[in-house]
């Protein structure tokens, strides 16, 4: 079976929501950083693939190996065989929903355009996608300007581009209008946000110590404070699920409200959640 892969490695996860009735099960995936070309791509965009897949191969290896995570040689894999696995493990767990928290691509372009449609037809879940770091804010059918919204009976996933490190006016207004219909919120976003909280345990297990890894509820930048600060004091907002710092961390933003950061989906990382009540 497929999650029998030597390649996979979990964690799990429950948030708690007073009012959801029974158990959803969510796949959080981050970080795959696929490298690609097709029979489309120019010998340049192979070249340029062929090599970042090579650097990749070490690097995630270092962060592995720093955060005392997995890694052999059924993670040492191109990052687009990587990827391809964890869609057919979608496809066999057949969660409610599948959120891919950014950093899905190492360069937005065209192959990437027709891999990714190719790979989430084939999965035909539902799905939430964000951007991270490594790709452009807007890239075709798969996420653009505004916050992204997916309904269930008792709650909803709110889906918030924090990848430039900070987040739109526009998109703050919008989650502070949907806080206001006071029902509870899971937010998906790239970034981790560090609080006064968890500021020393980002400190601590988010190697670099500064604000590359995470978004400051102190920081300058007036769009990421105030997403930060909705997301602290909000009580309709229940959790945050992320990605970015390829290391997987749990931390509470304020006492009982859990941030769920997923390692490397590239070197075979998956996070399961559950949500009950």
């Amino acid at each position: 079976m497929i999650k029998e892969d030597p390649f996979f490695w979990y964690t799990y996860n429950t948030i708690t929501i007073p009012g959801v009735q029974g158990e959803h099960t969510i796949l959080h995936v981050t970080d795959t950083h696929v490298n690609l070309w097709d029979e489309e791509s120019t010998e340049e965009e192979r070249a340029a693939a062929e090599k970042q897949d090579d650097v990749w191969k070490t690097f995630k290896a270092r962060f592995a190996n720093a955060n005392g995570e997995p890694y052999g040689e059924p993670q040492d894999i191109p990052t687009k065989a990587a990827f391809e696995k964890q869609m057919a493990l979608a496809k066999e767990l057949n969660p409610e929903v599948l959120l891919l928290a950014g950093d899905n691509l190492e360069v937005s372009n065209a192959a990437g355009e027709r891999f990714l449609t190719k790979k989430l037809e084939e999965f035909g879940g539902k799905y939430m996608m964000v951007p991270g770091n490594h790709e452009d804010q807007t890239f075709g059918k798969f996420w653009g300007q505004g916050v992204r919204v997916m309904e269930f009976e008792d709650f909803r996933i709110v889906a918030i581009d924090d990848s430039r490190m900070t987040v739109a006016k526009e998109d703050v207004d919008a989650l502070r209008a949907l806080c206001d219909e006071k029902k509870p919120i899971l937010i998906l976003c790239h970034v981790p946000m560090s609080t006064p909280n968890c500021k020393e345990e980002c400190k601590e297990k988010m190697s670099g110590k500064n604000d590359y890894f995470y978004l400051d509820s102190q920081t300058e930048d007036e769009g990421g404070r105030a997403f930060v600060e909705l997301c602290m004091n909000n009580d309709v907002i229940k959790a945050v699920i992320c990605g970015h710092v390829h290391g997987y961390y749990k931390m509470e933003l304020v006492p009982g409200k859990p941030q769920i950061i997923g390692s490397m989906g590239m070197a075979g990382a998956v996070d399961i959640i559950t949500v009950k009540g």
